[in-house]
């Protein structure tokens, strides 16, 4: 009888020990899903700070025009895209709608079409008619002079040249509207 009585005491004694380290656990996921969650929601810094401007460069347009800092006019959308991403497919109809309505027309659209070979060549034809075009290696003047660290990447640079807004979507950035 003894034995039964200690056999019952330890299982009970177990089951105990089991059920405050689940509670443990349970606490422990609950704290990493909120710290989760928090990071999720913030949106990932894919180019220069708002309030930043950018670095010197000077790159050549898809047409053969040469520009540079100096020559990018007030109140710009620049897109950076890579082929093969995702994320920029998802984005190039809203892309091509906010190009196409953006007050300034083509010259105060800039996308960067960033990688190499005749995969870039699609997107560059698909922006000919909207915007001016660039198309450049990961490590070219432009990826450089705007920081860039993830792809779709989007910025709207005010009338000095400073960057507005950014955004990894073209949903949240804040763009001026019609011609």
């Amino acid at each position: 009888m003894a034995l039964l009585t200690a056999a019952v005491v330890l299982v009970a004694a177990l089951g105990l020990l089991n059920l405050v380290l689940l509670l443990g656990v349970i606490r422990r996921l609950r704290e990493h899903t909120e710290l989760l969650s928090e990071r999720q929601s913030a949106p990932p810094e894919v180019m220069l700070e708002v309030g930043s401007i950018p670095g010197d460069f000077v790159s050549t347009t898809v047409d053969g025009r040469v520009r540079a800092r100096a020559d990018i006019p007030p109140m710009t959308l620049v897109a950076f895209l890579s082929p093969g991403c995702d994320h920029c497919e998802e984005q190039l109809p809203e892309l091509e709608q906010r190009a196409a309505e953006m007050p300034g027309g083509p010259e105060h659209v800039w996308v960067v079409v960033v990688g190499k070979g005749p995969e870039t060549q699609e997107y560059a034809d698909r922006f000919a008619a909207l915007a001016t075009v660039f198309v450049e290696p990961g490590t070219g003047p432009l990826p450089k002079a705007f920081a860039i660290k993830g792809f779709p990447a989007f910025g709207l640079l005010d009338q000095h040249g400073v960057v507005a807004s950014t955004a990894f979507g073209l949903a949240r950035l804040d763009l001026p509207v019609a011609r």
